[in-house]
């Protein structure tokens, strides 16, 4: 009987393995058996959960541990719940999906725009950080006691030099969604096509 993500294939191959190597360990201490033990007390270690690369129950992931109900495994396209907006299932690939950059695309981002500060005007700090906090042109004119017209030609003297320095595909690359997130995408349309037919 398979146990978390197993099949009867695989736990064919791994039963052969294990009465393999069971034949090994009694040839090399003398003993001779007959094939139906060795067939007898595979399927037993295979029915207790031991397979031929482990015998323990300390990894989640064992089959010995699912079978003493410590731990199971889980389908990512498991139905966890429903959206009341969209009517659609959720299933948990989408909960656990997350929706932000990794850790290392996002400090990959900031020493970019670091480094991109420290070698240009001064002045686009600023000016970049009221963009991020939704300020107007005007309030930054206001803020340095300047004009609005001298604000809009240093943020575009900016956004010029910007452009020179990450490159015309910077902006993008920003906004492309990562390519894991394509499989998750693709497997929820399968699902909804399937479920399409199903009602047709």
């Amino acid at each position: 009987m398979p146990v978390g993500a197993e099949d009867h294939e695989e736990l064919v191959q791994d039963a052969i393995v294990f009465a393999a190597q069971m034949m090994d360990r009694l040839e090399q201490v003398g003993k001779e058996v007959t094939p139906g033990n060795v067939a007898y007390y595979t399927i037993l270690h295979m029915k207790s959960g031991r397979r031929s690369y482990t015998a323990g129950r300390a990894d989640v992931m064992a089959p010995g541990t699912q079978l003493d109900t410590k731990s199971c495994v889980l389908s990512v396209e498991v139905e966890v719940g429903l959206d009341e907006e969209m009517g659609e299932p959720i299933t948990l690939g989408e909960l656990l999906a997350c929706n932000q950059d990794d850790p290392s695309t996002t400090a990959t981002r900031r020493m970019d725009w670091e480094e991109f500060f420290d070698t240009h005007d001064h002045r686009y700090r600023p000016i970049a950080r009221d963009m991020v906090a939704g300020r107007t042109i005007a309030h930054t004119a206001k803020t340095w006691r300047s004009s609005h017209w001298r604000v809009n030609a240093l943020k575009e003297k900016m956004a010029h030099e910007l452009r020179e320095y990450l490159g015309d595909e910077a902006i993008a690359d920003a906004l492309h969604h990562p390519r894991w997130h394509g499989n998750i995408r693709a497997d929820f349309e399968k699902a909804a096509c399937r479920a399409d037919r199903r009602r047709q």
